[in-house]
């Protein structure tokens, strides 16, 4: 966590204008700052989380976030004068660091070994695609702590019974959910709850079937996602009691969409209400998204970590300077390898092997879910290569089977770890905006040699 602190703090503020989505996410943040309800693409916990971390910080304290708040994006150059772009890339910084001892519990938990949970986590510590992503005010940091939360209670939960069971089912229902109240991807996770019921299924000694300790399970994930969904819609909501501005562009568009006066509601009326009219913002904006541009990928390519998007691109002579959003190949094919043992046991043990390692059975379940919404997504908007971070967690968490499975594991996991480091060295310039030489850029993003595409 330390180093991920260090890796993700340092120069934060070594782009001063937004990068990529933190054009609409700054903008969102801002009518935070200025009490307004909104609207937006994503479900309001991610944006509430950078605003809290930016005013947190105190660097923005006397920013005009009425300029930045009147439109959906804003352009660098009409962002007001001295604004300190630490603010809104603190707190997925924060969250960054977060994720990576969360990464290392989950890590030791399948292998059944500190040791081995250490030797996996710069997986996840020398990805520079993550890297990139989680030095930016973007949601994905965010996310992906609440899902590695939510899976360690998953684990846990098959290894416990009784009132522990129920704690944990709770604690991954409420994990996922906080998850999908960044992005609504993360519901499709929300499956995996039931097979924190299979244990409770399995025939004892006197061949009954516990109902009632399955239905505690699922109940207790089920009321905890519940509320955790309510409470990010009631903060929205205390956080926002001034109408949307209608003078202003942004604000027009979210007026468009309140069904009625939520602050003359009772509580879970508004509530139910707000979270209404959000869902409608969302489809509507989803039906409105375009279905390719410049940076766009699929998900074939994911797999084997194509798809790379340079974000911001500056050049003096033969020398240029990027962020961009490049994966740890290395670290993407030992994701690939895990899916792969996990389909290839399953095939062959013909269902004995789901039945006798319940956690990788939990795992691949969640992987196939992921990538089946992914490719239907695919079809319906435009697609990005970080939206495969999930899936890509769940691949890491199999391989993290596949050695325990294995045993003694060393001779494969120190030539891997070397490959790892030295593609990170190689591409952790191009995710923090370092100078290097065209050539060296060239050797990991094809874009290097002209400008960035707009990502308009």
């Amino acid at each position: 966590m330390a180093l991920a602190g260090f890796l993700l703090g340092w120069r934060l503020d070594a782009v001063a204008g937004p990068i990529w989505d933190e054009a609409y996410y700054v903008t969102a943040e801002a009518r935070v700052h200025q009490g307004q309800l909104q609207f937006a693409s994503h479900p309001p916990l991610g944006i509430l989380l950078m605003a809290g971390g930016d005013a947190a910080s105190g660097l923005n304290r006397d920013a005009d976030w009425r300029k930045i708040a009147g439109d959906k994006s804003i352009r660098g150059e009409d962002m007001p004068p001295g604004f300190d772009w630490r603010g809104p890339r603190l707190a997925p910084a924060i969250f960054g660091a977060l994720a990576a001892g969360l990464f290392f519990l989950l890590m030791a938990d399948l292998t059944g070994s500190t040791g081995a949970g250490l030797l996996m986590t710069p997986l996840f510590l020398c990805d520079t695609a993550l890297l990139a992503q989680f030095r930016a005010g973007q949601l994905d940091a965010f996310q992906l702590a609440f899902v590695l939360a939510g899976l360690i209670c998953a684990v846990r939960g098959l290894r416990s019974d009784g009132m522990r069971a129920r704690v944990w089912s709770a604690g991954f229902g409420a994990a996922i959910m906080l998850a999908a109240m960044v992005r609504v991807n993360a519901l499709m996770l929300a499956p995996l709850g039931l097979a924190l019921a299979v244990p409770c299924l399995r025939r004892g000694d006197r061949g009954r079937r516990d109902w009632g300790c399955a239905a505690a399970r699922i109940g207790a994930g089920a009321g905890a996602a519940i509320l955790a969904a309510g409470w990010v819609l009631a903060v929205m909501l205390a956080m926002s009691p001034l109408p949307p501005d209608g003078s202003t562009g942004a604000g027009r568009i979210d007026a468009a969409h309140v069904s009625r006066d939520y602050q003359q509601e009772g509580l879970l009326p508004s509530i139910v209400a707000y979270g209404a009219d959000y869902a409608a913002f969302m489809r509507d904006d989803l039906q409105g998204m375009a279905r390719s541009d410049a940076n766009a990928s699929h998900p074939a390519q994911w797999l084997l970590g194509g798809g790379a998007i340079l974000y911001r691109w500056d050049a003096s002579g033969n020398r240029v300077s990027t962020v961009a959003l490049v994966p740890n190949r290395v670290a993407w094919l030992v994701s690939l390898a895990g899916v792969l043992w996990a389909l290839s046991r399953a095939v062959m043990g013909r269902g004995r092997w789901l039945r006798d390692d319940p956690e990788a059975a939990l795992l691949l379940g969640g992987w196939l879910l992921n990538m089946a919404a992914l490719v239907w997504l695919d079809g319906q908007r435009v697609m990005y290569l970080y939206h495969y971070f999930i899936p890509l967690l769940l691949g890491y968490g199999l391989a993290a089977r596949a050695w325990r499975s294995i045993g003694r594991a060393e001779w494969v996991a120190w030539p891997v770890l070397a490959a790892l480091t030295l593609y990170a060295v190689a591409a952790l310039p191009l995710a923090l905006h370092q100078d290097v030489s065209r050539g060296h850029c060239r050797l990991l993003l094809a874009q290097c040699g002209t400008p960035p595409p707009d990502p308009a």
